[in-house]
């Protein structure tokens, strides 16, 4: 039996009426200090929500996830869990700290997928699949929206990124796009393949390294997010 997502909001519409699309803040760092940081510097450049990146949660743990959650009453974050097993503790401990979303990898077995699609919804969190490194993204990503995923999301790793600068999944992202009605995430290293995502069918940007590292990262990011917000969607329905 599918579940339903328990949101369907995608792109979002600014004072002039345009359409554009999520742009999330990867807060990719090790520390509280940085993490207060980047959250203020990413909402003052007009970021839509925010991420607590893998890094942070493994240095800081879910309880100082907790504590930046708080700081920040009615921002909305997903948590970047990648989770592999054990699903439903992580998302019952991310609905008691008031987190949007979370995300699990596609790389593990199907049944744990299931499992985070169905607590999430059950708790009225949203989970993300993340195709990173999966074989076949179109199947996961249709598998993830017939379980009642909330959404998916494609992009190359960090590692990915450094050791080939020139990979990219855009042609992932499009047929992904092309075969789903929730909303579909890419990850980004620079402004000009955020614009291409969006051509492409995403319907979330999320951005991190290379601008979160900036001594202030104010003007970076709200270049970037100016940019991504004014390009032009493939489909605003």
């Amino acid at each position: 039996m599918t579940n339903a997502p328990p949101e369907r909001n995608f792109f979002l519409e600014s004072p002039g009426g345009r359409s554009h699309p999520r742009v999330q803040v990867a807060m990719d760092v090790t520390s509280m200090e940085e993490a207060i940081h980047l959250a203020e510097a990413a909402l003052d450049a007009g970021a839509d929500q925010l991420e607590l990146g893998k890094p942070l949660i493994e240095f800081l743990g879910l309880h100082g996830a907790a504590s930046i959650i708080e700081r920040f009453p009615g921002v909305r974050f997903e948590l970047d869990l990648m989770i592999m097993a054990g699903a439903a503790g992580y998302l019952e401990a991310a609905a008691g700290m008031g987190a949007h979303g979370v995300t699990v990898t596609g790389l593990v077995p199907w049944y744990t997928v299931e499992d985070a699609i169905t607590r999430g919804n059950d708790l009225g969190i949203r989970v993300c699949v993340d195709l990173f490194n999966v074989s076949e993204p179109v199947t996961m990503a249709n598998r993830a929206e017939q379980a009642g995923a909330g959404a998916v999301m494609v992009h190359v790793g960090v590692d990915q990124r450094r050791y080939d600068p020139d990979y990219s999944r855009l042609d992932d992202l499009r047929q992904v796009a092309d075969s789903l009605s929730i909303p579909v995430a890419y990850a980004t290293y620079d402004v000009d393949e955020a614009v291409a995502a969006v051509a492409a069918g995403a319907w979330e940007i999320v951005q991190g390294t290379p601008l979160i590292e900036a001594d202030d990262p104010r003007v970076g990011l709200s270049t970037f997010i100016d940019r991504v917000k004014g390009s032009d969607p493939r489909s605003a329905t």
